[in-house]
């Protein structure tokens, strides 16, 4: 099998195996809300390595922890969802620019557009369960990645273990 075709299948394998543990955990948590958030990051959040995803991770929750306080705040000030929605979406795009922060307006915006129209208990609610499952699915997701990069005999599924050998001989 070309090298291309077995990475996008060990690339399938982790984000599923994420994926479900990232659903599971959010309901052996107990958490209200939908799992599917925490699938979801999973999935965004899977990489080829390791130190991708652990970087992919961070962003996640840091855009979606901003996104849905502004969302909420919003939301608690106008009262209006679809007003809240239009103000956050465009600080959102503001201040990651501003802030140079290109990378982290899409989640953050998904997150402001998440929490004004869910139409939950309350904005705060809606906030914590955003959250709640962005950080299971990319703990879920790191602990996958961790398992394929660490694990003695993973990485000569991956390739990894022949790629330092050959740089390591050059």
């Amino acid at each position: 099998m070309p090298t291309r075709h077995f990475e996008a299948a060990i690339f399938s394998v982790k984000a599923t195996i994420g994926t479900v543990m990232a659903a599971l955990g959010y309901q052996l948590f107990g958490l209200p809300g939908a799992p599917w958030v925490a699938a979801v990051s999973a999935v965004l959040v899977t990489q080829s390595d390791l130190h991708s995803s652990l970087k992919a991770s961070l962003l996640r929750v840091a855009a979606n922890l901003a996104g849905a306080l502004a969302g909420a705040i919003l939301l608690m000030v106008t009262g209006q969802p679809i007003v809240a929605m239009a103000i956050g979406v465009m600080l959102t795009g503001v201040v990651c620019h501003l802030l140079k922060q290109d990378d982290a307006l899409r989640p953050a915006a998904v997150a402001v557009i998440l929490v004004t129209l869910i139409n939950g208990k309350n904005e705060w609610d809606n906030s914590f369960d955003r959250v709640a499952g962005v950080i299971i699915g990319c703990v879920c997701a790191l602990a996958v990645g961790f398992l394929f990069d660490k694990l003695p005999g993973v990485g000569k599924l991956t390739g990894k273990d022949q790629k330092k050998k050959t740089k390591s001989s050059e």
